[in-house]
C-alpha cells in the first residue's frame, strides 16, 4: 500500500513539473498577435531618429577627425574587441562600420543612411532590410564615440537591434497595408513567435532589476538621500517645479519611492492583477525624470518598452472600448451608388481604423458623402484620415486619400454572382521572418 502511495506521490509531482516545463514553454515560444511588437517598432524608430536628428548640430564635434574624439582615440578609448567574460580569455570583435574611418564625407553619408533606415523602419516600410540596417547603424555610430553615451543610447541600441531579430513589420506598418491591398496575406491578425516580445519585457526587467542591486549597494539611496544631489546639478535642470519636490522630508519619498517602483518593474510586472498599477507607478516616475531632469529621450524609451508587457488581443480589446467611448468621433462614409468597397480594400480601411471610428455604406448619390453622428456633413478625406490612426502617415499628402477611394471601390455584382471571398485564415510567421 505504502508503495502504491509513493508512486502516485511521484508519478503527481512528474505531472506537476511536466505542467510547468510546458506553462513556460507556451510563455516564451507560442504564437500571438504582432500588434505589440508592431507599435513598439514605431516608438523605437521614431526615438532613434529623433537621437539622430538631435546629434546632427554637434556631428563635426563629435564624429569627426576634427571633433573632441578623433577615430584613433576612440579605438584607445573602446578597444576593438570585447571580451566574452565569464572568466575566458576569447573576445569577440566589436562591430563598427566607421572603425578606422577619417573622411567625414564618409561619416556623414553613413549617418544620413541610418537617419533614413530609422525613418523606414518607424514607418514599417521594407521592415526586414530597414530594421537591420538600422541596428548596424545604431550599434556603428554609438561605438564610433563611446565617450558621450549614456543610458537612454544603450537603450534605443539594443531596442534596434530587437527589432532586427523580431518579426517587426507584420503588424502598424506599411509593408501590412501594400500585403493587405494586393491580396498577398490574410486580413485576420497576423500570428508570430512570441520569444522576441518576451525577450523585450525580460531584458527591460533586468535593466531595472541591476539599477536596483546597485543603487541599493550605494549609502545615500540606503539613508534615502540620493535624489537630493541631481537637483542640485546645473547640467541635470530641466523645467521649474515646486521648492518642495527636492527637500526633505519629500526627498525620502523620492529616493525610496524610485527603489520601490524600479523593483517592482523587476518583479511584480509580471503577475498580472498588478501589471497596470506597476506600469502606471513607471510611467509617473519617468514622467517626474523627463519634466525635471535633461536626460535627452531617457523616459520615452524606457516607457515605450512597457508596451510589450501586453498581448496583441489586449491592445485590440483596449482600443476596441475607446472606440465605443468615443461615439461622438464616429463617423458614416458612403460610397457612390452602385459601388461597393474591393476585398483588398476592406482589409486595409480596417487595418487603418483600430478604434473601429469610420463606417463604410452604401451610398445614393453619384459621389462620396460623409457624415458625423449627428448628421452633420463632413469633407471625406478628411472624416477618414482624421479618425484612422493608421492612415495619418498618408493624410498629410492632398490628394493621396481622394486617389486611395477612387481604386478602392468596384461596382456592385449581380445578385445572382457569388461575393468574393476573403481568407481569413491566420498566419504563422518565425520570429526572423
Amino acid at each position: 500500500m505504502n508503495s502504491q502511495k509513493q508512486d502516485a506521490g511521484e508519478q503527481q509531482e512528474a505531472g506537476l513539473v511536466k505542467e510547468t516545463f510546458q506553462a513556460v514553454d507556451r510563455y516564451w515560444f507560442s504564437y500571438g498577435s504582432a500588434t505589440p511588437i508592431g507599435l513598439f517598432r514605431i516608438c523605437i524608430g521614431t526615438l532613434a531618429v529623433a537621437d539622430l536628428l538631435m546629434l546632427i548640430p554637434d556631428w563635426t564635434t563629435w564624429f569627426s577627425e576634427k571633433g573632441f574624439v578623433p577615430s584613433w582615440l576612440n579605438d584607445i578609448f573602446l578597444g576593438s574587441r570585447v571580451p566574452v567574460g565569464f572568466g575566458t580569455p576569447w573576445s569577440v570583435p566589436r562591430i563598427s562600420l566607421l572603425s578606422g574611418v577619417t573622411d567625414a564625407r564618409i561619416g556623414m553619408a553613413f549617418f544620413a543612411l541610418t537617419i533614413l533606415a530609422g525613418v523606414f523602419t518607424a514607418f514599417g516600410l521594407w521592415t526586414r532590410v530597414s530594421s537591420i540596417a538600422l541596428a548596424i547603424g545604431m550599434v556603428s555610430i554609438q561605438h564610433r564615440d563611446a565617450a558621450i553615451l549614456h543610458g537612454g543610447d544603450t537603450v534605443v541600441r539594443v531596442g534596434c537591434m530587437y527589432l532586427a531579430i523580431a518579426p517587426s513589420g507584420a503588424a502598424c506598418s506599411i509593408d501590412r497595408l501594400i500585403g493587405l491591398w494586393r491580396r498577398k496575406i490574410s486580413e485576420a491578425p497576423v500570428l508570430v513567435s512570441l520569444w522576441p516580445q518576451r525577450l523585450i519585457t525580460f531584458n527591460l526587467a533586468l535593466i531595472y532589476l541591476t539599477t536596483t542591486w546597485l543603487k541599493w549597494g550605494g549609502g545615500m539611496w540606503q539613508n534615502g538621500t540620493a535624489t537630493y544631489y541631481p537637483a542640485r546639478l546645473p547640467e541635470f535642470y530641466r523645467f521649474p517645479y515646486p521648492q518642495f519636490i527636492n527637500d526633505f522630508p519629500f526627498v525620502y519619498l523620492t529616493t525610496y519611492g524610485t527603489l520601490f517602483v524600479e523593483f517592482s518593474m523587476a518583479t511584480l510586472v509580471f503577475f498580472k492583477p498588478l501589471r497596470k498599477y506597476v506600469l502606471l507607478c513607471g510611467i509617473l516616475m519617468h514622467a517626474h525624470i523627463e519634466y525635471t531632469m535633461n536626460i535627452p529621450l531617457f523616459s520615452y524609451l524606457m516607457v515605450s518598452y512597457y508596451i510589450c508587457f501586453y498581448d496583441g488581443d489586449e491592445i485590440a480589446a483596449w482600443a476596441g472600448r475607446i472606440g465605443e467611448r468615443k461615439r461622438k468621433w464616429h463617423v458614416m462614409v458612403r460610397m457612390p451608388v452602385g459601388m461597393r468597397l474591393k476585398p483588398a480594400a476592406v482589409g486595409l480601411l480596417d487595418s487603418v481604423d483600430p478604434f473601429k471610428l469610420v463606417h463604410y455604406l452604401p451610398g445614393d448619390s453619384a459621389d462620396w458623402a460623409a457624415t458625423r453622428h449627428d448628421d452633420s456633413p463632413l469633407p471625406v478625406s478628411q472624416a477618414i484620415w482624421t479618425r484612422s490612426v493608421g492612415s495619418w502617415v498618408f493624410g498629410w499628402f492632398p490628394g493621396v486619400w481622394k486617389k486611395i477611394l477612387q481604386n478602392a471601390i468596384e461596382p456592385m455584382p449581380d445578385e445572382d454572382e457569388p461575393a468574393p471571398r476573403i481568407n481569413k485564415e491566420r498566419k504563422h510567421i518565425k520570429a526572423g521572418g
